[in-house]
């Protein structure tokens, strides 16, 4: 059958066809492939025709032979190019193309008519360089949703921080939630549920500890060693895995038969970044250099080929930004630090300071890979990389806190991997892909003291603004060992016009969690009177159960997959394809065999069971090419996806089982007991405050899964090539997870003491719902907290019916909960004739029943917004940017020689990051501990009008509240309601970026040098008051006021208003709390040898 589509496209189309496609090769593909069918003038399939592709560069030679319908298909090829391929059947004629460019993990169709004498197409006028696509949209077998990064795109557009996520945000449909962080979200889904891979190998974290996706800082590779970058947001071949949310895909450089690399440099120190922002002065590093090299060429002509690059980056004096925090507002000011750092001191140890640490951030990587082309027939290749990381963290860096020195730590990191593939071509319509690789990850936490942890708190009147020293609870001990192996092997079988695929992929995880939580002791103290005198809040410590030792306490096991699939790609006719397939997923995950039976008694779950099911995911797509003079295509389909949860959730099933250690809560000790010292640190008395911490996988639990549908529509406009795209994405979820907390309820199920008059359940002890007071200094500034002692002089004790010896229990559900709509319009010319530009707009509405923002399941369920704990609602989406309008700009033109002047523009509007309305303490009493998960999570009751509530400040403070509440009517619209979660968003932002290269002579002929500007956030360096983020933070949260006890007498809640709200603040750090600058203009210079 003929496909007369293919030779129309648009008026370079007649002759040999050639038509940058976008058919999926393989999910876990490093490679391209072409295919297409050969007729005759008559249009009847040639029999025999011998096609030969060459690569240029290598002499790499892959033959091919037509089938019974003239159809011939190539895999396992180089992405990039040049090619040369030539069509040829004696008595027919020969078709010769030069020049032809190969994308990642794509089949690009060539189609060839053997008779006529009109020109060959010229393949350089479609080439793509665009942002998201361009020409390469239409193809028979684009019926998803993704685009491609190609090498000259990566060149060409501006990247400071020389990571792939600033690559990755050029596709419409991907928002970065955090630009210090550079995370991603595709469809306002959660940032961990993306997939990277490099060379098909997992690059992302492969244990969920990182919000941006990423086991480091920057992506394992070096950008100038890609080649190309694919991102996937839904294609429903069936190869794909993990593809939840974006599957991302890079491919790195091979060499070829020419000796070349590249030698560069790039520089940036704090005069390159704009120094004073509303009075704050940037303190991210003094300097930013980073250096390489890549080389490349043949160890034997046309058969074996080696690449290696080597890059590292070095930061001297990482910082903190302190602008939101209490220090930043001036409630924890130089004078307390002072006294804290004075009270230290006489107990011995040393609190720290807040300057910046002297040790410097370093990221290490070198890379070798080699390409043998074994035969015309077989082709492999083997990679080795490692990289190596140090960078500084500073935890407890948020509006209500504020940390020295002592409190911080250095994360080192080691990732390193190996991969080796083989290509066959075993006939003319079958060929295979095989792949093996390993993953060796560890990150080991090295803190900056050896002390407990140290939290003093009511600063500037409010009780949760705290201080803290001494070591960070979660680094007293913390090491994190990953050793994966995965396998991937596939057929394709051509069958005349069907295009047959199966094959398997396989993982095995070997993972060991070190997860030391308070094993040096955790200090509460409520004011630094407190801390001076030794007057104890709480005090926290994890110890060995009796008999058991501190090697009881990490947890080791494999988390294992296999996944089957099959899918057939079907030309119907001349318009429509079809593709329909289905994908197996098989978890396995070791037994935990620390059985519990105080679990059973009083919540009925099994604490070993881990989750077992298949997941059968069927795919369908189409694709309906029109009969128009230029290209015109109307495509779609429908799919389930699923994903594995990151590895840490589950890693509590584990690592808390209630038998592998005990926990001790004490609660305002009538001794002093504190002391600096942990080895050992104060274990209290058996039995008294010991608690058992369990994680439960709930029976029957399933990894998250969605189902992901998209139509789609596009057409080649009258006027120099320009495409234009409207594509409706919609996703459900099938299985989402959140976490419940089992603690809150006793035996026979009770948990809430009390419901609030908004329906809310309460779970305060009776002293918790008294009235509080306030110090006689200020009598009316008061609010409801754990351990305080209330009116009637008994203790205010939240979880007031959770068993005595119960810590933290939590609950892994499933909730079928969740969706989101993205609905995208785009422009697009690909650049040719020096220049191209694209201009997009999307738009994303999401919900969701938990953001799951942390690598904790006690805080992944705290900072879950709620009006009653526990519930299953879905809220707005926290990673939902719901208007995006994204544009760049490709230009560039030699004025001397070859030598290239380069501008690149990127340009993204959006509007702001969702964010709730809190109280500023515990609200309804279920919160861990006394600053713990549940502390900022419940959501702020609206007063229907004056007399709605009371205030501890009477009808002054209820006037000052709907002053200030008209001045936000928003949040006024809710007035007699819980504000729901996410439902506010801060203000639009506009930044751009910009880079400008020179290119110049080098010292030999054929090198170049490049000299290269990259200007962020442009309109920052014009005026100050352009291209800052203001929000509110990693928590996305405002606080309005406390909680302050229910008024016997009406049973209304009793409010403490003080005027001090939240407010949006510049937002510079990153998930790390390093200063990015980002709010900021920045600049860096490169300079680059081209040999």
């Amino acid at each position: 059958m003929t496909h007369p589509r293919c030779l129309r496209m648009s008026k370079l189309t007649l002759g040999l066809v050639a038509a940058l496609a976008a058919a999926p090769a393989f999910a876990q593909s490093t490679s391209a492939g072409v295919g297409g069918q050969v007729t005759s003038a008559a249009g009847a399939p040639v029999i025999g025709a011998e096609v030969t592709i060459t690569h240029t560069e290598s002499g790499t030679v892959s033959r091919v032979t037509t089938d019974a319908s003239g159809r011939y298909a190539a895999r396992g090829l180089r992405v990039g190019g040049p090619y040369t391929i030539t069509i040829n059947k004696s008595g027919e004629g020969t078709k010769t193309e030069e020049g032809v460019y190969l994308n990642l993990n794509q089949v690009n169709t060539i189609n060839a008519n053997l008779t006529g004498d009109v020109a060959a197409t010229n393949l350089d006028a479609v080439q793509v360089v665009a942002v998201a696509g361009g020409s390469d949209v239409f193809s028979a077998y684009k019926m998803g949703t993704g685009s491609n990064v190609n090498r000259e795109t990566i060149d060409s557009l501006p990247s400071a921080n020389r990571n792939i996520q600033d690559y990755i945000r050029l596709d419409p449909r991907i928002s970065q939630v955090s630009k210090a962080d550079g995370a991603i979200s595709v469809g306002g889904q959660n940032t961990r549920y993306n997939a990277i891979r490099i060379d098909g190998i997992g690059a992302g974290d492969p244990f969920g500890l990182e919000s941006n996706n990423l086991p480091t800082e920057r992506q394992p590779v070096s950008m100038d060693a890609i080649q190309e970058i694919n991102i996937d947001v839904a294609n429903y071949d069936t190869t794909i895995a993990g593809g939840t949310g974006a599957v991302i895909n890079a491919v790195t450089k091979s060499g070829t038969n020419n000796f070349g690399g590249t030698v560069y440099y790039a520089y940036r120190d704090k005069d390159m970044v704009r120094k004073d922002l509303e009075g704050v002065r940037f303190n991210g590093f003094d300097d930013e250099k980073t250096y390489g090299m890549t080389l490349g060429g043949p160890i034997v002509k046309d058969k074996l080929f080696f690449f290696a690059n080597y890059e590292k980056m070095e930061r001297s004096a990482p910082g903190t930004s302190l602008t939101d925090t209490p220090y930043g507002k001036g409630t924890i000011t130089d004078a307390d630090i002072a006294r804290a750092q004075q009270i230290a001191t006489g107990y011995g140890f040393d609190a720290g300071s807040l300057s910046a640490p002297s040790n410097d951030t370093e990221i290490e990587e070198y890379a070798l890979k080699i390409d043998w082309n074994i035969s015309d027939n077989h082709r492999a290749a083997i990679r080795y990389n490692k990289m190596e990381q140090t960078v500084a963290r500073f935890p407890q860096i948020s509006t209500s806190a504020v940390s020295l020195s002592s409190f911080w730590y250095d994360l080192p990191k080691t990732y390193e991997t190996w991969m080796g593939e083989l290509f066959s071509d075993w006939s003319e319509n079958f060929s295979t892909e095989f792949k093996l690789s390993h993953k060796d990850y560890s990150a080991i936490r090295t803190p900056y003291s050896d002390l407990p942890q140290i939290q003093v708190r009511g600063f500037g009147g409010t009780a949760n603004n705290s201080l803290y020293f001494g070591t960070e609870q979660n680094s007293h001990v913390n090491a994190v060992e990953s050793k994966e192996l995965s396998a991937f092997g596939a057929g394709t079988w051509y069958v005349g016009d069907h295009t047959v695929k199966f094959g398997f992929d396989y993982s095995d995880n070997d993972l060991l969690n070190y997860y030391g939580r308070n094993l040096n002791g955790v200090y509460v103290f409520n004011n630094l009177n407190d801390f001076a005198a030794g007057r104890i809040n709480q005090y926290i410590v994890r110890a060995p159960r009796e008999g058991g030792s501190y090697d009881d306490i990490p947890a080791k096991y494999h988390l294992k997959n296999t996944g089957l699939f099959v899918q057939d790609s079907w030309a119907v006719n001349s318009n429509l394809t079809l593709q329909f397939g289905v994908r197996v997923d098989m978890p396995d995950f070791d037994s935990q065999k620390l059985y519990n039976p105080r679990i059973m008694e009083l919540y009925g779950y099994d604490n070993t069971v881990m989750p077992d099911d298949n997941l059968v995911q069927p795919r369908f797509g189409w694709n309906y090419t029109f009969d128009t003079d230029r290209p015109t295509q109307l495509r779609g389909g429908v799919g389930l996806f699923g994903g594995a949860a990151p590895n840490v959730w589950l890693a509590g099933v584990y690592q808390n089982t209630g038998l592998n250690y005990t926990e001790y809560t004490v609660n305002s000790p009538a001794t002093n007991f504190f002391t600096p010292n942990v080895d050992p640190p104060y274990i209290p008395a058996s039995g008294a405050g010991a608690r058992q911490n369990v994680d439960i996988a709930e029976p029957g639990l399933k990894l998250p899964s969605v189902w992901k549908t998209n139509l789609a529509f596009d057409t080649e406009l009258p006027w120099y090539g320009i495409v234009a795209s409207a594509e409706f994405l919609y996703t459900k979820v099938n299985d989402a997870i959140y976490f419940e907390r089992l603690d809150l309820y006793n035996q026979s199920g009770v948990g809430a003491t009390r419901i609030g008059q908004d329906g809310r359940e309460l779970y305060w002890s009776p002293a918790g719902y008294l009235p509080c007071r306030g110090t006689a200094a200020a009598p009316t500034n008061c609010s409801v907290q754990q351990n305080q002692t209330a009116t009637n002089g008994q203790r205010v004790d939240g979880k007031y019916n959770r068993p005595t010896d119960m810590g933290d229990v939590m609950l892994m559900r499933n909730t079928d909960k969740g969706a989101s709509r993205q609905f995208t319009v785009g422009l697009n010319k690909p650049l040719m004739e020096n220049w191209g530009w694209s201009l997009a707009y999307t738009y994303t509405a999401a919900t969701e029943v938990s953001p799951l923002t942390s690598s904790q399941n006690t805080s992944n369920w705290g900072s879950t917004l709620i009006g009653t704990a526990n519930e299953n609602v879905a809220y707005d989406s926290r990673y939902a940017i719901k208007d995006r309008v994204t544009a760049s700009l490709n230009w560039k033109k030699a004025f001397f020689g070859d030598y290239n002047t380069s501008v690149g523009l990127f340009y993204e509007g959006r509007s702001g990051r969702p964010y709730s309305y809190i109280y500023y303490n515990d609200m309804n009493g279920d919160a861990a501990s006394t600053s713990g998960a549940g502390y900022f999570n419940d959501l702020f009751y609206v007063p229907n009008g004056p007399g709605d509530v009371k205030w501890t400040g009477g009808a002054a403070m209820e006037q000052a509240f709907f002053n200030w509440l008209a001045k936000n009517p928003d949040l006024a619209a809710y007035q007699g309601q819980i504000a729901p979660a996410n439902a506010f968003r801060t203000g639009f932002v506009n930044t751009f970026d910009m880079r400008i290269s020179q290119e110049f002579p080098g010292f030999m002929k054929e090198h170049k040098g490049e000299l290269a500007l990259d200007i962020m956030n442009v309109g920052n360096l014009l005026n100050k008051k352009w291209g800052r983020i203001n929000d509110y933070g990693f928590n996305s949260t405002a606080r309005v006021a406390s909680y302050a006890g229910i008024d016997p007498a009406t049973g209304k809640y009793i409010y403490n208003f003080t005027g001090s709200t939240d407010t949006p603040t510049i937002q510079e750090n990153n998930n790390d709390k390093g200063n990015t600058g980002v709010s900021r203009w920045s600049m860096q210079l490169t300079l680059k040898y081209k040999f």
